[in-house]
């Protein structure tokens, strides 16, 4: 009976460690596939010629120096500005189509862009650049997905 005892104890042992390294494990894993701090943005393009520039932008900085700029291909015109690693706070973006890839968005004589652009919430101005006030939005965290009409 002393010898069923001791096996018994033993198994329990092995099997107490055996569910403590899966759960350990299973942790482990899931804490690697939690998605940090990612704003996404997304744009429907003409068509798929050059690329797309991004920046996510601050209010001191906004249009002017990016906290983060991204640069992407065009699939089946479709294009996806990934920022990752962003702290809460309150930001803006700002996208434009760079269909000649030369590194700036093209405009007419009188200052008019001849390339597509969009900003977060859609924000527009007839006659000027769109504005802070209408593009900023509140992050609070984890992964937030935006969408932006080019036009």
């Amino acid at each position: 009976m002393a010898q069923a005892s001791t096996w018994f104890r033993r198994k329990g042992v092995l099997s107490g460690a055996v569910a403590l390294s899966l759960v350990c494990g299973r942790s482990a894993v899931a804490e690697e596939n939690v998605a940090t701090n990612v704003i996404e943005f997304e744009t429907q393009n003409r068509n798929d010629e050059g690329v797309v520039r991004c920046g996510l932008f601050k209010q001191a900085g906004w249009l002017k120096d990016a906290v983060k700029p991204a640069i992407v291909k065009i699939n089946n015109t479709t294009a996806l500005c990934v920022f990752k690693e962003i702290p809460a706070g309150v930001y803006g973006i700002s996208a434009f189509h760079d269909e000649d890839n030369n590194g700036k968005l093209n405009t007419n004589l009188v200052g008019y862009p001849v390339e597509e652009y969009a900003c977060s919430n859609n924000a527009r101005n007839m006659f000027s650049a769109p504005s802070w006030k209408d593009a900023k939005f509140t992050y609070r965290g984890g992964t937030l997905r935006l969408r932006g009409v080019m036009k």
